[in-house]
């Protein structure tokens, strides 16, 4: 037998036969750990629960109330009395963390609200001190669910559209709380950043400029650097900056460069820009709050037509103490006189705009055309109110009167395309007018040729309903076409009555507003402070022949033009005036 190799196997360890006995002398038996205190008293232990045990009905514990009475409880309720009681206190501990939320929420609303500014938070501040008032709980619900999920949304939505860029250049990030605070800016604020504005800019440029000459010696392309790079700084504050676009393009010379230059370092137009930031803010905040409708002030907020009015005034009082001088023969005249001759005045803007009107009237007829009335409004998420009650519009996206105006040049760049497609020409007018709550709808009255009627009524609707068409109310209320019936009256009045309205209600004594039941003499104000603030011309002339022609021409009164004998036939109808045949002169609408 071949012996292994390797270690041999160890011997095993003997069998551990217990522990060694305990030769402890104790004081007392008891004190002893193998002691048996049942086994010395003679006592019976009970036997041990399993967990097998735990389910029979027959186990139970006995307890003593406070009133000394005793009671039984199976281990089935023990156990459910120990789960409620757990689940209790979890949801003890859940509900003093939503307390705990809901007061951190209720403290953080309260101080937006008191951070609003002063223009919309006293009515909501009022509010809210009423509530505190009557019933605090009350207060609170209105802080979460009117102020938090309508007027703050509404709030945040408008202050947006103003923010400048979020990532602010290193240049202008100083100026960055001043921005988000412009609504609160008084005038004395509104020129200090103007004047820090363009002083940026003048020394930037010069700086940009003078490194770049230095380094190619081509003076254009300096200007035109130096442009680019003061020009993209102030692009971030959500400003229109002259010549951006064109720079985009590349199509801007280093001439038309020193020009918007020149601009961006004036004082002035910085000013110009800040304060219409500042109004429209304003405004646009009013007009989202519910400042603006038919239950508080129509068509434009009471501070908008109190500024408006006041400017009114500063202008006449300048005008008054204004003269004009020739240079040649030194004769001067009130400055005044002259632009009350002009259609500066509102009653010379309006028989104009009347005149027009009436010669495309009979241009109408002599051709054999028809005349169509079109009412244009933009969808229900353009309203901040609704029109029928004034109350709050849930579906309203925040949109400003100008973004409004805005979307309705857009369908109406649209059908225009489609109509020049299909062959489809017109003429006519077209004027704005806004809703109680500042939101501008159309009204235009145009001439069509019989047989394209119906075509250029479809096309519209098309495009008028082609934005939420499929609303409740939308067919109803969003376009409508109506056709001139010649017994009932003609198209010329229907457009006269607009012009008037919207100028000074000349002929409009007793007739109310059908939105807001107020005197149409007493809202002609309102409009006019309205499109003054948001910039919105009231009434175009849709094709024909230019006006400004019109007007030079009539300016020259009954001068006979010796000199130029071809033009002296339109002078004359120009003069008469006769819009009908100065038209056709001019080729026709």
């Amino acid at each position: 037998m071949t012996p292994s190799r390797g270690r041999c196997t160890p011997t095993p360890p003997p069998q551990f036969s217990g522990k060694a006995p305990d030769t402890t002398a104790y004081p007392y038996p008891w004190n002893s750990p193998d002691y048996d205190a049942a086994a010395a008293n003679e006592l019976t232990p009970e036997p041990v629960t399993t967990s097998d045990d735990q389910g029979d009905p027959s186990l139970c514990f006995e307890y003593l109330t406070p009133d000394g009475e005793r009671r039984t409880l199976t281990y089935e309720e023990l156990q459910e009395l120990c789960n409620t009681t757990l689940e209790n206190r979890g949801l003890i501990e859940q509900e003093k963390a939503a307390e705990k939320e809901r007061e951190k929420r209720e403290k953080y609303l309260r101080r937006r609200l008191q951070s609003l500014p002063g223009i919309i938070r006293r009515r909501f501040a009022l509010k809210l001190a009423a509530l505190d008032g009557e019933n605090p709980e009350s207060a609170v619900k209105w802080l979460f669910g009117t102020f938090e999920r309508h007027i703050l949304r509404r709030v945040e939505m408008v202050n947006v559209q103003y923010y400048p860029c979020d990532t602010l250049p290193a240049l202008l990030l100083p100026m960055r709380d001043d921005f988000h605070l412009l609504p609160w800016a008084d005038k004395k604020k509104l020129r200090r950043m103007a004047y820090t504005l363009s002083r940026l800019m003048k020394t930037e440029f010069e700086s940009q400029f003078d490194y770049q000459y230095s380094q190619t010696e081509d003076l254009d392309f300096s200007v035109l650097d130096a442009y680019g790079y003061i020009a993209s700084q102030a692009t971030a504050l959500n400003i229109a900056i002259p010549g951006w676009d064109k720079y985009s393009k590349e199509e801007l010379n280093a001439e038309e460069a020193l020009r918007a230059v020149g601009r961006l370092q004036a004082e002035k137009w910085w000013l110009g820009k800040l304060k219409r930031i500042h109004d429209r803010w304003r405004e646009h905040l009013m007009i989202a709050a519910g400042y603006v409708s038919k239950q508080a002030s129509p068509k434009c907020s009471e501070p908008c037509l109190k500024e408006w009015l006041a400017q009114q005034k500063a202008n006449m009082a300048w005008l008054h103490k204004m003269d004009l001088e020739d240079r040649d023969t030194g004769e001067r005249s009130p400055l005044i006189d002259k632009v009350l001759a002009s259609t500066s005045n509102p009653k010379i803007a309006r028989m104009e705009l009347q005149t027009r009107a009436a010669g495309f009237q009979d241009i109408a007829d002599e051709m054999g055309l028809i005349g169509m009335f079109y009412t244009l409004t933009a969808p229900s998420s353009y309203h901040s109110t609704r029109i029928k009650d004034g109350k709050r519009n849930d579906k309203y996206n925040g949109a400003s009167p100008r973004k409004t105006q805005k979307y309705l040049c857009k369908v109406w760049s649209r059908v225009r395309a489609a109509w020049q497609r299909r062959g489809i020409r017109t003429f006519g007018f077209r004027t704005v007018e806004p809703h109680h709550d500042g939101t501008p709808h159309w009204h235009m009255v145009l001439w069509f040729r019989p047989e394209d009627l119906k075509k250029a009524t479809t096309v519209f609707r098309t495009y008028a309903l082609q934005e939420d068409g499929d609303e409740p109310g939308a067919e109803d209320y969003r376009f409508e076409a109506v056709q001139e019936d010649k017994s009932r009256g003609r198209a010329v009045g229907y457009i006269v009555k607009y012009i008037s309205k919207n100028i000074d209600g000349h002929g409009l004594d007793g007739e109310v507003d059908k939105e807001t039941g107020r005197p149409l003499k007493e809202e002609a104000r309102r409009v006019k402070a309205w499109a003054s603030r948001w910039n919105i011309r009231q009434f175009q002339q849709i094709g024909g022949a230019p006006v400004t022609i019109w007007r030079e021409l009539r300016r020259l009164g009954d001068r006979e033009l010796v000199l130029h004998p071809e033009i002296e036939a339109v002078r004359a109808v120009a003069d008469a005036p006769d819009w009908q045949h100065y038209t056709m002169y001019q080729g026709g609408p």
